[in-house]
């Protein structure tokens, strides 16, 4: 009963490491805005918040990230099985709503970073960083890479957050019509399908790509 107990306390302590210490989408810049500042206080938001909100948008983002993958795999195994449109529908359904979610975060996210001013000594390290030695060394997509080198050279840590909403009210534009086509038992053209994990790729590899220059020049 005691290793029980020390099992569970344990996988929970995981869990929430996980919980507040991000991976994957833009984690760590927060750091790049300085903490406790009066003009970035609106009610009780903070540099905080912004860390917060940076988790909770990747989350769901990811979340419909794995919805939308699901679905693909139906439709892939519909050339056996045929395809459960309820089923699909259901999954789109999930994917849609946690875009959305990642949205009003991100909305959320901009907003607050716009009022808050930046970290200098974070801002020196960004325009002096390495880039391509860092994309060379790491082996990441040049053309994604690009992209995040545009935006943190100049130090456009809001340009991030505001490219992250952008990116995820484009994918929901297109999921929507998605759903809307399941609900008339008909199934998108597969070179939108296609075009809708692109998009999903890119931008999350951007997200990734962000993270990781946060972790080097920690």
């Amino acid at each position: 009963m005691k290793n029980t107990k020390i099992i569970i306390l344990t996988v929970f302590m995981v869990l929430l490491a996980y919980r507040l210490y991000p991976f994957f989408i833009a984690n760590e810049s927060g750091r790049g805005f300085q903490p406790g500042n009066p003009i970035a206080a609106v009610g009780t938001l903070d540099t905080t918040s912004i860390n917060q909100y940076i988790i909770e948008g990747g989350g769901y983002y990811l979340k419909s990230d794995s919805d939308f993958l699901l679905f693909l795999n139906k439709v892939e195994m519909a050339g056996l099985n045929g395809l459960n449109y309820d089923e699909a529908l259901r999954i789109v359904n999930s994917a849609v709503d946690n875009l959305e979610k990642a949205r009003a975060t991100y909305f959320k996210l901009t907003n607050l970073a716009d009022v808050t001013p930046y970290d200098l000594a974070v801002q020196s390290q960004l325009v002096n960083f390495d880039y391509k030695g860092f994309q060379e060394g790491k082996g990441f997509n040049p053309i994604v890479f690009k992209a995040v080198e545009g935006f943190l050279s100049k130090g456009d840590i809001r340009g991030v957050y505001h490219k992250l909403y952008n990116d995820v009210s484009e994918i929901s534009g297109r999921l929507y019509k998605v759903k809307a086509g399941l609900e008339k038992n008909e199934l998108a053209a597969i070179s939108d399908l296609w075009d809708i994990h692109q998009h999903y790729a890119d931008s999350i590899f951007f997200g990734q790509y962000v993270a990781a220059v946060f972790f080097e020049i920690k």
